[in-house]
């Protein structure tokens, strides 16, 4: 490209980054808290944060949380403690966090190739669908792509003439991942820059251009006082979270130790299918330029390649997928930590043999998946009960209502509903049991009840006739029922 159309394409680009922007800072505000995955770790971090608990997560009141360790519980109870509890607050740190991720990858790359190719790296990585879903998210996958990707790009800065705050961001982002996801972390780093320095035989320079010891010193620093803290405050911690959710997870698709939820059993390999869902537009885009490249593609990938530079993308690519391919137990989000390296392969590749309509089209590309969450707020400002699950409206309604400062709500149900929880400030009780919705409303007067409109032919004969309909709300593929205690009850 001239002079002139790169200076326009770069301003193109600019407008589609800060458009992607606005449309991510609007989604945070518009859509609701959704069961079950956001909505429970948001009520986690309230409940932590309306506790003061910093160190055991909890799932509900007394019951512990040994899923997860706790950095992104931290930010957004943290940042609930400065804006207030609202959906909002819990949301911007994983934004902040793809942020700092979406910095690391355009910087590492601007530092190789250049404004442009930078450029390049930065639209496909804010404008594949699971990174700009996950930017905004509640949940603990955000965290864990930042701190794979700090130590991923400290260890190349590292290898080639970083400085030593490289050196040692690197342990640094492996203790953090520590706190973000477990030893999780330490594999998905581990397992690209081994297979990297084996075909390279780069042992010697790894070993002198890294500060091991103080490294792992720091590293340990980081995560190792919270999780001693952890199992001393609930003894079995460490037992559940390395042999359950990290080996009997992995290995068993049907595993049935979960204390949580379920084990999501899926077919093993279903990881590839999910990454070329998260990639999109680019795994489209990307097939049609190999596509039209098939003959020349070889001479691309060796041109200018002495560094080992397209092999470590590659690797970082590929590993976290080969790694979940063992896994008959894996989600969607799972190949989030691969995205920054999958987006600079792709920046990479393109780079090398753009195309002369190629660079035009990627601000165009990108904005693919602002127009999809741009949908989801009409979806949700039009008719949202339709297609998300949460009960925001039912607890409105509720408050609105004036129940005394005493009153509850219970939830005629066998499933928990996290985003009651979380709008409710934690006055929501849930559960199927009759003996235990009797102990409840005696133990708290006044208190309202919710339930689907399927389970309402369930309640207890006494209770049903005690209370009679304040409102009904559509909710999926059925609609919930709010009662309030009949005149005389």
């Amino acid at each position: 490209m001239t002079t002139a159309a790169t200076s326009s394409w770069r301003k193109t680009a600019g407008y589609a980054l800060l458009a992607l922007l606005a449309i991510r800072l609007l989604a945070l505000w518009a859509i609701p808290l959704t069961d079950t995955t956001e909505a429970r770790y948001a009520e986690i971090a309230r409940k932590m944060l309306e506790t003061g608990n910093w160190v055991t997560p909890l799932h509900d009141y007394g019951v512990p949380f040994w899923a997860k360790p706790p950095l992104s519980t931290w930010l957004s109870a943290a940042f609930m403690g400065i804006f207030g509890v609202n959906e909002l607050a819990a949301r911007l740190p994983a934004l902040l966090l793809a942020l700092a991720t979406l910095w690391l990858t355009a910087g590492l790359m601007r530092r190789r190739a250049g404004d442009d190719a930078a450029m390049a790296a930065a639209l496909m990585l804010a404008g594949g669908l699971l990174f700009y879903g996950a930017a905004g998210t509640v949940m603990t996958d955000p965290s864990l792509m930042f701190c794979v990707t700090l130590s991923q790009v400290a260890f190349w800065r590292a290898m080639h003439g970083g400085g030593r705050l490289w050196r040692y961001a690197f342990f640094a982002g492996l203790g953090l991942g520590m706190l973000a996801k477990g030893p999780l972390d330490v594999v998905l780093v581990g397992m690209p820059i081994f297979f990297w320095v084996l075909i390279r035989n780069e042992w010697k320079r790894l070993w002198r251009e890294l500060p091991w010891i103080s490294g792992t010193l720091l590293a340990a620093a980081i995560a190792a006082p919270w999780y001693a803290w952890a199992e001393i405050r609930t003894p079995g911690f460490l037992d559940y979270f390395i042999m359950g959710e990290h080996v009997s997870r992995f290995l068993d698709a049907g595993w049935k130790g979960d204390k949580y939820g379920f084990a999501h059993a899926t077919p093993r390999g279903m990881i590839w299918p999910y990454a070329l869902g998260a990639l999109f537009p680019w795994s489209l885009a990307m097939l049609a330029w190999l596509a039209c490249r098939a003959r020349r593609l070889p001479a691309i990938v060796r041109a200018g390649d002495n560094d080992g530079w397209l092999l470590y993308l590659s690797l970082w690519t590929v590993m976290t997928l080969l790694f979940f391919t063992m896994s008959g137990n894996i989600i969607f989000p799972y190949s989030l930590p691969m995205l920054p390296g999958a987006a600079l392969l792709m920046a990479e590749l393109w780079r090398r043999d753009p195309g002369p309509r190629a660079g035009r089209a990627l601000p165009w590309l990108a904005l693919a998946s602002g127009v999809l969450v741009l949908v989801a707020i009409g979806l949700q400002r039009h008719d949202g009960a339709r297609y998300f699950r949460t009960q925001k409206p039912v607890i409105a309604a509720w408050q609105a209502g004036q129940p005394s400062p005493d009153a509850m709500l219970m939830y005629w149900d066998s499933r928990r509903e996290f985003s009651a929880e979380f709008y409710s400030q934690g006055k929501v009780r849930t559960t199927a049991k009759p003996q235990a919705l009797a102990d409840f409303l005696a133990a708290h007067p006044g208190s309202w009840i919710a339930t689907e409109q399927r389970d309402y032919a369930s309640l207890p004969p006494a209770v049903a006739a005690a209370y009679v309909r304040a409102a009904e709300f559509p909710v999926m593929k059925d609609r919930m029922l709010l009662l309030k205690p009949a005149a005389g009850h």
